[in-house]
Parts: C-alpha cells; sequence; structure tokens
C-alpha cells in the first residue's frame, strides 16, 4: 500500500477535498484490492453510491460510473460511427474469431502460407498512461458537438422460465441501457432496432422511454477532465488524488486504453498496415500474426524498447514468439515445437490459425476457489445463471 500511495497518489488535505467535492457531482473513489497471482491490483471502486448532505437531510446520491454514463454512451457512439479511430482493439476475445477468418481469407488459398507470431502486453497499462496526453487525443473523439442520451428497458425472462413449473419460475429481468445519437440526424427507436441494436438478443422485449438529455460536448469533455485530473481516492480517513495514469474500475478506463493505444498504433507501429499482417490489441495485450520475418522482429525490438510518451513498458516475461531472436542480447521466450500459440483464453494453430479455448489453465484450480459468494437477494438464481452461461 506505501508504494502505491508513492509511485499513483499524492496526498491532499481534507479541507482541499471537501472544496473540490463542493464543486462539482463526481464524489470520490474507495479502493479495493483484487488478487493476481502473487501480487495485488489496486481497483477503484466508482460503483458505490455516496450520501449527499441537502438542507433538509442525508440523500444517496448516484455513483461516479453513473455520472459518467453519458460520456460513455457518446464514446459508444463514436465506436460504431468511426472504429478505425480504435485501430486493432478488439471488444471481447470472441472477436478473434471473425478477425483471423477475414484475415485467412485475404490470404492466396493455394499458397503454402508460414505464420510469424509475436505477443506482449504492456506493464501496469492503466496505471501508467499519462493523463495530460489521454485527455489531450480524446479531444479529438468527438464527431458531434452534441448528442443525444437516450435510455430503453430490456426485459428477459426469468432464468428458470421454462425449466420448471410457472409457480417457482423467476420474476422478469429488466435492465435499463443508455445510448447516444447525433443531434444533426435524429433516429427513431424503432430504425435503431432495426439496424442492428436488437439483432443479437433473443427472447427479449425492448421498451423505449420518452426521456431524453441534451449533452454538449464541450460539458462531457469537462467531465472527463475532471474525472481523470482529479480522481479523489479515499483510504481510512485520508484523501488522496490519483497523479499518474487513469481510473481502473471505472465505465470509460477501456476506451480510453483502447483509443490511447490505437494511436500508438498509428505512430509506431505504422510498418503493419499491409495486408500481409495481422495486429489484435485486447486492451493492453498485442499479439500480430504476418507472413514477413522481419516485422514480427521489428514489433518486438520497437515495443521492447519503450515508448515513454505513452508510459508503455514491456517486460521479457510476457513476451512470446514462434521463432528465434533475441533483444538487447536477451533471448525472447519462444514457443514449443509443434504446440499452439496461447492468447486471451484461445489457442490459435500457427499452421492453419484454427482457434479453440484454452481449458487447461483452470483445470488444477479447485472449484471452491472459483466460486464467488452471492450476498444479494437471489444468490441460488445468480449460482444458477453462472453455471448454465
Amino acid at each position: 500500500m506505501s508504494s502505491l500511495k508513492e509511485g499513483m497518489f499524492e496526498e491532499i488535505k481534507v479541507t482541499e477535498a471537501k472544496r473540490i467535492f463542493d464543486s462539482r457531482r463526481l464524489g470520490f473513489s474507495q479502493l479495493r484490492l483484487l488478487p493476481k497471482g502473487t501480487k495485488l491490483r489496486p481497483i477503484m471502486n466508482l460503483r458505490r453510491r455516496q450520501m449527499t448532505d441537502s438542507k433538509r437531510a442525508r440523500l444517496l446520491g448516484p455513483s461516479i460510473n453513473s455520472l459518467l454514463k453519458p460520456i460513455h454512451a457518446a464514446l459508444k457512439f463514436e465506436t460504431l460511427m468511426n472504429p478505425s479511430k480504435l485501430g486493432s482493439a478488439l471488444f471481447a476475445v470472441g472477436d478473434i474469431y471473425e478477425r483471423l477468418k477475414a484475415f485467412k481469407g485475404s490470404l492466396a488459398p493455394e499458397k503454402h502460407h508460414t505464420f510469424y507470431f509475436a505477443k506482449l502486453d504492456v506493464k501496469a497499462a492503466f496505471d501508467t498512461i499519462p493523463q495530460s496526453s489521454v485527455l489531450q487525443l480524446m479531444r479529438s473523439v468527438p464527431s458531434q458537438s452534441r448528442y443525444i442520451i437516450t435510455k430503453h428497458a430490456e426485459v428477459k425472462p426469468g432464468e428458470r422460465l421454462g425449466l420448471t413449473d410457472r409457480k417457482s419460475a423467476t420474476k422478469p429481468v429488466r435492465r435499463w441501457h443508455s445510448s447516444a445519437i447525433a443531434q444533426e440526424q435524429p433516429i427513431s427507436f424503432l430504425d435503431r432496432l432495426e439496424s442492428g441494436m436488437g439483432s443479437k438478443k433473443k427472447n427479449t422485449v425492448f421498451v423505449d422511454s420518452a426521456a431524453f438529455q441534451r449533452h454538449d460536448t464541450r460539458g462531457l469533455l469537462a467531465l472527463l477532465s475532471e474525472h481523470v485530473g482529479r480522481n479523489i481516492i479515499k483510504i481510512g480517513k485520508k484523501y488522496y488524488r490519483q497523479k499518474k495514469g487513469i481510473p481502473q474500475g471505472s465505465v470509460l478506463s477501456t476506451f480510453l486504453c483502447n483509443y490511447f493505444y490505437a494511436d500508438l498504433e498509428a505512430q509506431h507501429l505504422d510498418f503493419l498496415e499491409e495486408p500481409d499482417s495481422l495486429l489484435l490489441r485486447l486492451v493492453d495485450d498485442f499479439l500480430l500474426i504476418t507472413l514477413d520475418k522481419d516485422k514480427a522482429i521489428q514489433f518486438v525490438e520497437t515495443m521492447h524498447q519503450g515508448v515513454p510518451e505513452y508510459g508503455v513498458e514491456v517486460g521479457h516475461d510476457k513476451t512470446l514468439v514462434n521463432f528465434d531472436m533475441d533483444v538487447d542480447g536477451e533471448v525472447v521466450r519462444k514457443l514449443a515445437k509443434g504446440a499452439k500459440f496461447p492468447y486471451c483464453g484461445t489457442f490459435i494453430d500457427c499452421k492453419t490459425l484454427e482457434i479453440t479455448k484454452d481449458r487447461g489453465s483452470s483445470k488444477d484450480i479447485d472449484i471452491s476457489a472459483s466460486i464467488t459468494v452471492d450476498f444479494g437477494r437471489c444468490p441460488g438464481q445468480n449460482f444458477q445463471r453462472k453455471v448454465l452461461s
């Protein structure tokens, strides 16, 4: 904890913290430590609602993440409208298959191809991103001067409906979702459903709400700057400001990371923008598959040199290739002969690009160590949902 306070946080006076809280709606976050191997990863708890003082009584206010939802909706809109700004970013492990399929389909089928693999990840990515740099970059992301944020509800059957008799079936599940649309080109809710919003969800009833809000882009960017530049954390009775990195636990952290590293790709890895190469990145985990061995070597060397303006530092222990190479006299870890290449919980065949799920990583883990204890109203239903999903 002392190393965290020295490296990431700087203490501020209680009076200064209260002055900041009085000038904005964002409150403070609390720190929780998530076990990762033999270490602990600091995660900000930004979902917790906080008490606010009013003239009449103390009220339970919104969480920080809920206040950031308009920015989240606007960035999701930009993701759909301008996906090229995200570079090689993946949004889920399931996206790997589609990228591999498209890449393999673009190659001449009659030729025998030798694929060169290289993967690496950035050390403590969320904690090392320079705040001023990412905020400056995000000013160029919005394509609209104003966004309309709408809300709709999605209602699904209870988890046990259809499995048992009607009396024991659970109640329908209702969840609210926010989405952004351009003010200059308003689209009806029905048109948005038909254009793809409802195509991937089955057994779901979509209910539009008449409520909407208009948000000026300058206001959203100001809120983002406040969130990243003055993220206040309470540890015990003391307050700290996060002086380095972006808040891990924020609904915006993945977006910020994706846009920032996409800019790194454009500035330092543009030699990979060729049909013979496929670059994948799941947040901070990079994977390159290329037909050109020299490009694979250049990729590994470029990243291992570090990119200080992006806070990027890569460790040898997390780097893996399927060919012989060394960096600064140190041999890079090589995949065993005949083995499949591991990446984000999957295995990729180095000859055919076939992809399978990595089921061996959890075979030695006791089941009791993988069950989350639910303290909600329906622990049995949540357990059933996780087992059957």
